[in-house]
């Protein structure tokens, strides 16, 4: 039979103390996340060890501090939706006038177009007649001699 390597030994047996190590970090962890439910799963499955376990201490305000959290968010829900609402009141506004400002420049538009339609009307008129009037002949005055 071989004997393993200094090399490998070594490892395994630092793998093992990390495998501990977080086995236990982990465990501390989910103990202080979970210590209420921890406690009453523990009491659950051995009574007998329940002297090991922390004392029970009354629930701590944290209703209150969760309530007080809630309150916090709300507050600041609540100033985001008067924000929100303004800005659909600046909104709304702002496309009343944008609204005006389309109708006006309709109307602008028609009018040029009905400006052009008269000058190309001018344009395309025959010219008037002029007035036909004979020119004058004046017949040659005798000459005084």
């Amino acid at each position: 039979m071989k004997k393993p390597s200094v090399a490998n030994r070594m490892v395994r047996s630092v793998s093992r103390f990390l495998a501990a190590v977080l086995i236990g970090v982990g465990l501390t962890l989910a103990g202080q996340s979970y210590g209420e439910q921890l406690n009453d799963m523990i009491m659950g499955w051995a009574p007998s060890l329940a002297w090991l376990l922390p004392a029970q201490s009354p629930k701590k305000t944290a209703e209150g501090a969760v309530s007080s959290d809630v309150a916090q968010q709300i507050k600041l829900i609540a100033v985001d939706l008067a924000s929100v609402r303004r800005n659909m009141g600046q909104l709304a506004a702002n496309q009343d006038q944008f609204a005006a400002k389309q109708e006006q420049m309709n109307q602008s538009i028609a009018t040029l177009q009905q400006v052009e339609q008269d000058v190309r009307q001018q344009a395309l008129a025959p010219p008037a007649p002029k007035p036909a009037h004979p020119p004058a002949h004046n017949p040659p005055q005798p000459s005084p001699r």
